[in-house]
């Protein structure tokens, strides 16, 4: 009896091993990948010590920068979501524009850098906001301070332009803006003492009150220099396409809005102050993420290198870049305006254009040869994304 259930036993371990041995010949599929949602929520005490600690002296830029002025933002979309792997790390600079590349990629976790305070502090009103906002709709009426009528039932499978039509046809109500702007104001005071002081009121305000008083027509606007009127209005951001003439803003799905809000109820979307080039903030990002075991899946910088080559600074960058853990498909998204000379990439009625690089080209080729100039770091090695 005990050698035919030891005979029992041997036989079933071998048809185990070989049931494994064939599953790694044949390709059978494999556990997933650890996906965003199973990331450890980040307490606010925890959120609110890793900004303060990765952030370095705030800068100055001259301009307000509380929407894009990158038109041509979401063209190379089909072409990162192919390139990139969900569950790891997403960087940006700026604006919201962060959240409609947030969606695509669907990250773990992502760290918002900005040499501008006032961006960290947009970026906790846009989180306190998007917490408190069941829906797309109710986050659009928070935001443009335009109350909905009470018997509105929000229709979630509404595109983006549903949304655009719905709130271009309501009155602004200073009264609804200013209480809700109070709630927003009391809750991230409360929740991040260290990180948002008294003193920060008044700006935060004016920023939540651009958004209230210009809401769908807002655009970029410099400091010192004549606004331009081919900016975009916040509107016809919301409402571009894809190089395939798809809609993809974080708003024009209640799927990808619902990830984000998720991302932000759990903390994992954590804004930063630092300088690009500098010595502490991005530094610090790369030794943090290593730690954690991460790697970086895209890192946007709009025009930022524009700036860098023109102060000099560009091989610090590259440093800093280089102390990030990327892997081949670890991506760079940048956006090139064409002034001076256009981009092969440029689409017809188009003054910007978006582009990819993967990072480790990028390193690799300035260390073969130091980049001339910033002409030859936006045309040396991007990955062609248009539909010509």
């Amino acid at each position: 009896m005990v050698d035919r259930s030891r005979s029992f036993l041997l036989r079933g371990l071998a048809v185990a091993f070989c049931a494994l041995i064939l599953s790694l010949i044949i390709g059978l599929p494999q556990p997933p990948q650890r996906e965003a949602e199973e990331v450890p929520t980040l307490a606010d005490r925890e959120f609110e010590r890793l900004s303060l600690e990765l952030s370095e002296e705030p800068g100055y830029f001259d301009t307000d920068n509380l929407i894009s002025n990158e038109i041509s933002y979401q063209q190379v979309l089909p072409k990162l979501k192919e390139i990139t792997r969900a569950g790891q790390v997403y960087l940006g600079v700026g604006p919201d524009q962060n959240f409609t590349y947030i969606v695509q990629v669907r990250p773990a976790t992502a760290v918002i850098i900005d040499l501008r305070r006032d961006n960290l502090l947009q970026h906790l009103y846009f989180k306190q906001v998007i917490e408190s906002s069941k829906d797309r709709w109710q986050y659009l009426s928070l935001l443009f301070g335009k109350e909905s009528p009470q018997d509105f039932r929000p229709d979630l499978s509404a595109d983006v332009n549903r949304l655009v039509q719905h709130f271009r046809s309501l009155s602004s109500d200073q009264d609804f803006f200013e209480q809700n702007f109070q709630k927003v104001w009391s809750s991230i005071r409360g929740r991040f003492p260290r990180l948002i002081r008294e003193e920060d009121r008044d700006t935060l305000h004016e920023i939540a009150a651009t958004f209230f008083k210009e809401n769908l027509q807002l655009r970029f606007r410099s400091h010192g220099r004549r606004s331009r009127s081919h900016y975009p209005t916040y509107e016809q951001l919301m409402t571009q396409t894809d190089s395939s003439g798809e809609m993809r803003n974080y708003l024009n799905s209640e799927d990808d809005f619902q990830f984000l809000r998720k991302m932000q109820l759990e903390n994992r979307i954590v804004p930063i102050i630092g300088d690009l080039a500098g010595l502490k903030a991005m530094r610090d990002v790369g030794e943090y993420l290593k730690k954690q075991g991460s790697v970086v899946s895209a890192f946007y910088v709009s025009n930022v290198e524009f700036y860098l080559f023109g102060d000099g600074r560009f091989p610090l960058f590259l440093e800093n870049v280089k102390n990030l853990p990327v892997d081949e498909n670890s991506v760079l998204i940048r956006s090139v305006f064409n002034h001076w000379q256009r981009h092969s990439e440029t689409l017809p009625g188009y003054y910007v254009t978006t582009l990819l690089q993967r990072i480790d080209g990028l390193l690799r080729l300035h260390q073969e040869r130091p980049y001339r100039d910033y002409w030859d770091v936006v045309t040396t090695d991007y990955i062609p994304t248009q539909v010509k």
